[in-house]
């Protein structure tokens, strides 16, 4: 997805060629003209005013059906694209609501029962007053600069320079605050989320059996909320790995291949808009010739299947905690992108159910778990609906017949400029008339699959990265203003 501003009225946009339907439209309309030149110098005879129609209204008839069939395409193009987005929303929604369902019943568990917070239900006869008292921290925004503007004792002279102070001093905190991390929305140095880098406790290639992979006796903590618990752990590997997975599979990743899936690293740098413009192409070794990628975009070549495997392999999915080589080869022995999801799915379904028996989440009745397998199962049948968009293209008969009728529309646009219009003017009106037709019919084409036509696919990686980002944010435990003491009135 190219990212773009609005800045200048959109001017700027005029001069990018990669991912531009508009100059892959000047090709066809480039053609038309040099047709309107040979019409005018070997069948227009302009010395005795001959032309080729006596009135223009058949040609204008045949463009006018064009412009319809091209415009019924790209309606249903622009709603296949928009609907693929919806769908993987809707996807992650679902899936985090499973996992911070998960986690929040999991914090009522019999092994917190020592650091719980009190309950409040439990307490109905203490005044909110002496509950407890929030840290505040005095901050300048922008509120406060325009309550300064609208204060009454200032002279318009010193508010002007007090709004011009503060707002100096909050860039400038907020550049101190970013040069700690450039770049990245974490400060990691600060943070209270305990991010999971150093969490995994155990090796995931061989079974769970209460030792760590080098033999050394695992050591029950003092307090359960110190560090997250293999429960929170597993649940965000488990639904990060499925998301991964999904998005893998609609991005055509190649079959019996190695999946692209690689460890996430918390607060690195988020992927690029930009499929095809982001920094880990380049650190993972893909290279390619910019000039000759825009001049294949722009003719129209497809990319090879190896083009499309080392492409996909530089831009992995990235999971929480990795992925064994037990997973990633049971992955692989899973026969097509359908099967590949559902078993994951499953995966996902069976901790569930194997945890909910062993009361790793509390005393929740067994009609509330069920809620966690709706969640699951309404993510699921979401990505099946951005599936179809993947899989399922475009009719291929209206797309034979736009195709024919843009063809028709380059032969016959020339007949009628030269029929009504002087020979520069319609020169003009032909190249552009020819521009937009074409141009409406490539646009059509970048939209039909939104996942696969880069540079004007889904980011999908940056989806995976927020996705990331908000299933560690279960590890942060309790609400950090949940404990508080009551105190005996003096």
């Amino acid at each position: 997805m190219i990212k773009y501003s609005h800045g200048y009225y959109s001017f700027h946009t005029l001069f990018r060629l990669y991912g531009s339907a508009l100059y892959k439209a000047c090709f066809c309309a480039a053609i038309s003209s040099a047709l309107y030149i040979f019409y005018y110098y070997c069948l227009y005879v302009h010395e005795n005013g001959t032309k080729l129609l006596a009135h223009p209204y058949p040609v204008a008839a045949v463009i006018g059906s064009v412009s319809m069939a091209l415009s019924f395409q790209l309606n249903f193009s622009y709603n296949r694209w928009w609907e693929a987005c919806t769908a993987l929303h809707n996807m992650h929604a679902k899936w985090l609501d499973a996992g911070s369902t998960m986690a929040a019943f999991h914090l009522q568990s019999r092994i917190y029962d020592s650091v719980a917070p009190p309950s409040l239900g439990e307490h109905q006869d203490v005044h909110f007053d002496y509950l407890r008292k929030r840290e505040n921290t005095e901050r300048t925004s922008f509120i406060t600069a325009r309550d300064t503007l609208d204060s009454n004792e200032m002279k318009p002279t010193t508010a002007k320079g007090k709004l011009a102070k503060i707002l100096r001093r909050k860039h400038k905190e907020e550049r101190k605050h970013d040069s700690v991390t450039t770049q990245n929305i974490h400060d990691t140095s600060s943070s209270g989320l305990p991010f999971p880098n150093d969490y995994w406790t155990r090796s995931k290639s061989v079974k769970a059996m209460g030792t760590l992979s080098n033999g050394e006796q695992v050591q029950k903590k003092d307090d359960p909320t110190e560090k997250p618990s293999l429960f929170l752990q597993e649940t965000a590997h488990l639904i990060s790995l499925l998301s991964a997975v999904a998005l893998s599979t609609l991005r055509y990743d190649a079959e019996g291949e190695e999946a692209p899936l690689t460890e996430f690293v918390p607060g690195k740098k988020w992927p690029s808009n930009n499929s095809d413009n982001d920094e880990e192409l380049s650190q993972n070794g893909y290279r390619r010739n910019k000039v000759m990628m825009t001049v294949k975009f722009l003719f129209d070549v497809s990319r090879s299947s190896n083009e499309i495997l080392e492409y996909n392999a530089a831009r992995p999915f990235h999971v929480i905690g990795g992925i064994s080589d037990k997973e990633a080869e049971l992955l692989r022995n899973a026969r097509g992108a359908s099967a590949k999801v559902a078993l994951v799915y499953f995966w996902v379904n069976e901790f569930i159910t194997r945890e909910h028996m062993h009361g790793s989440m509390g005393t929740v009745a067994p009609p509330i778990i069920s809620r966690l397998m709706q969640f699951t199962s309404d993510g699921h049948m979401w990505y099946n609906s951005a599936r179809k968009m993947a899989y399922v293209p475009f009719p291929f008969p209206h797309v034979q017949l736009t195709t024919a009728f843009v063809l028709i529309v380059i032969v016959v646009a020339p007949v009628l400029m030269l029929a009504k219009t002087h020979v520069y003017l319609g020169f003009a009106l032909n190249f552009f008339t020819v521009a937009i037709l074409a141009g409406l019919n490539e646009v059509a084409k970048e939209l039909e699959n939104p996942f696969t036509n880069v540079p004007n696919d889904l980011p999908l990686n940056l989806f995976q990265a927020h996705f990331n980002e908000s299933l560690i944010t279960m590890f942060a435990g309790y609400h950090p203003d949940s404990h508080w003491e009551v105190k005996e009135n003096a």
